[in-house]
């Protein structure tokens, strides 16, 4: 708080009449508070807070659940993936009309991931993940097709994106996943860059573009530690077959 000059007219026992400790300065602030409301000061004195940081840009990401028909439908989960696929889960749940809302998001780029269990999926070619931008005090609104049923083919999907593999969509990065014996597994590329699933019985998926995919059934147990051939060290996970 800047100190008040002295005027010509001012003398300094006047001045030392008007000073108080910090002790009697809190006080003073704590009586003032119970009449004005302590957020009224604080507030003006964070207004004039020249170091206080920026607020982020955001814009909003909502959108619509419908079948191949356009009929809404209450069904699934849709999550806000890193612009290189990883799930941090963060999702919002599709509501009774059909939509859903993450409300505001920071501006940058996304993928959005329609999750419907055994319930419903979003049928090839249609893209799953979408990808997404979202811009200051924009709308981003995206509109999922779905099939009621499931049709993915596999039974464990795990997304190689740029520098990881995880499972979805509840795994984390680069971790072991466990199947029993049997279990059809669906690598899928979600990364901007070119990956492969190298290791394992499979031998190696070759190099995989951005939405190409690659699938195995578990053959074999035993535990298979594998990489991309592309990104090693850093995209390296373990894949684990039990007898069931």
């Amino acid at each position: 708080m800047p100190r008040e000059k002295l005027t010509s007219g001012t003398h300094e026992s006047d001045v030392a009449k008007t000073r108080i400790d910090r002790r009697q300065f809190l006080s003073a602030i704590g009586t003032l508070a119970a009449v004005t409301g302590a957020g009224a000061i604080l507030g003006d004195c964070a207004a004039h807070d020249s170091t206080a940081p920026a607020a982020t840009p955001t814009g909003t990401v909502s959108g619509t659940v419908t079948d191949l028909q356009g009929v809404a439908q209450s069904v699934g989960r849709i999550y806000l993936l890193e612009e290189s696929g990883l799930n941090l889960n963060q999702y919002a749940d599709v509501d009774a009309s059909g939509k859903f809302d993450f409300g505001a998001v920071d501006v940058g780029s996304y993928q959005l991931r329609f999750w419907g269990g055994n319930l419903a999926a979003v049928p090839e070619p249609l893209a799953n993940p979408v990808r997404i931008a979202v811009l200051a005090n924009q709308p981003t609104v995206v509109r999922f097709r779905i099939v009621l049923g499931s049709e993915e083919e596999a039974d464990r999907e795990i997304y190689a994106g740029d520098n990881f593999f995880q499972e979805q969509p509840y795994g984390l990065p680069n971790a072991k996943v466990v199947v029993p014996l049997g279990t059809l597994v669906c690598w899928y590329n979600v990364g901007k860059n070119t990956h492969s699933v190298s290791g394992g019985p499979w031998s190696d998926s070759g190099p995989l573009t951005q939405t190409a995919s690659f699938m195995w059934t578990a053959n074999q147990v035993g535990t298979f530690p594998y990489r991309c051939s592309f990104h090693a060290p850093e995209m390296q996970a373990t894949l684990q077959v039990t007898a069931g």
